[in-house]
Order: C-alpha cells, then sequence, then structure tokens
C-alpha cells in the first residue's frame, strides 16, 4: 500500500457516509420531528457505535462596517449594501443514539430518529434557518456527518 492509500484509508476517505431526510411538513416547535437517516457503507466494513444529532439554528443578524452588530428586524428600511450579512448559530437540541451496528461495504442501514424541537425555537424564515446535523461515531475512521434543512413553524 502506497502513501496516498495509507493517508486515504487512516483519514477514512473512502469509509461510510451518512445520509438525512427531514419530515416533509412543518414541524411545530415542542413537537417532535422524525428524520430517516441512512449509513451508507464505504469500502470496508464500518463498525458504529452511535448516531449523534443537533439541531442547530441560524440566524441571520447584520454588521457594519465600523463593527457594529444589528438585528434583522432593525435594518428592514435600510440600505443593506453597506452592511455584511453574518449568521449566529446555536444548538437547540442535541441527542445521543446508541447504534453498535456494522455496516458493510455498499449495503445501506436505515435508522429512524427522532427529536425534540425545543419549544423556544423561532420560526423558520429567510433570516432563520433550522438543520439536523447527524454524525456518526465509527471506529478508525473520521466520524461522517450528514445534515438536513428542517422547517419550523
Amino acid at each position: 500500500m502506497g502513501f496516498s492509500e495509507k493517508m486515504r484509508d487512516s483519514l477514512g476517505a473512502e469509509g461510510a457516509k451518512i445520509e438525512v431526510v427531514a419530515p416533509g411538513d412543518m414541524v411545530a416547535p415542542g413537537a417532535t420531528a422524525r428524520f430517516s437517516v441512512v449509513i451508507v457503507g464505504g469500502s470496508k466494513s464500518a463498525a458504529v457505535d452511535a448516531l449523534t444529532l443537533r439541531l442547530v439554528e441560524a440566524v441571520r443578524h447584520w454588521v457594519e462596517a465600523d463593527g457594529t452588530t444589528r438585528s434583522e428586524q432593525s435594518v428592514t428600511d435600510v440600505d443593506r449594501s453597506t452592511l455584511t450579512a453574518a449568521w449566529t448559530r446555536t444548538t437547540g437540541a442535541e441527542r445521543r443514539i446508541d447504534l453498535c451496528v456494522t455496516v458493510e461495504p455498499g449495503a445501506r442501514h436505515a435508522v429512524d430518529v427522532e427529536i425534540e424541537i425545543p419549544a423556544t425555537t423561532h420560526a423558520s424564515s429567510a433570516a432563520c434557518t433550522h438543520t439536523l446535523s447527524v454524525q456518526a461515531d465509527i471506529k478508525g475512521q473520521i466520524d461522517p456527518t450528514g445534515q438536513a434543512r428542517v422547517a419550523v413553524g
């Protein structure tokens, strides 16, 4: 095995991948959202210990040239060409699900998962987005992640 192959192997470049499918309908704050997660086997067996779910809320704000931060609501009647858009990301919910499964090369292992949307979560809009990030804990490879947007309202 050459240097390139050893590096790819040590970094898990040919390891398992994660696919996440969000619910088709809008989810209300305080409700439970159900997602489909598929672990797709890579070029060798993947021992998946667990999945970590993180619901991330990203809220847009604006930054003036002098560094002053302004909320989305405060710039509705302002020329935004002098402002820079920025996003504040916070983890609203986190959950670990123990799996202890082995996914063979090329195989697909589907898991249905649930996470509660905190009651304090803002409604989704152009200035507020929600993403479920799923990270697999896999021995011997860099832990792969997958994500899907979810509409909250």
